[in-house]
């Protein structure tokens, strides 16, 4: 995932829908290794603005659900070319099968 997938996607103009889920850095790392560790960090980016870095599509930043829905409604109805939605997620946000992956995987690392 190096970015250069969504280039194509401007270039041969394909109605697509990428979806972020940003949470400001390594999530499973943050339950693998508890603690404050710094590398689990990531440097924050606007990947809404990378549609306008590559020349096409559109891009849209959410933070509510309901920000979400107008945005996936929105994306839905422009076949123009790719939009990105990038979701502004809580650091700590995971769903429960990361957890119990993590539970089971820190015994090993």
């Amino acid at each position: 995932m190096t970015g250069t997938e969504l280039s194509s996607l401007v270039r041969h103009k394909f109605p697509s829908i990428i979806i972020v889920l940003d949470n400001g850095g390594y999530g499973t790392e943050r339950y693998l290794h508890p603690g404050s560790f710094e590398f689990n960090e990531v440097q924050p980016w606007a990947y809404h603005k990378l549609p306008e870095v590559f020349g096409g599509g559109k891009g849209y930043l959410v933070k509510t659900e309901g920000e979400f829905d107008a945005a996936l409604r929105s994306a839905w109805a422009d076949t123009s070319g790719p939009s990105l939605i990038h979701v502004v997620l809580d650091r700590n946000d995971h769903s429960r099968s990361l957890e119990r992956l993590t539970e089971k995987l820190s015994k090993h690392v």
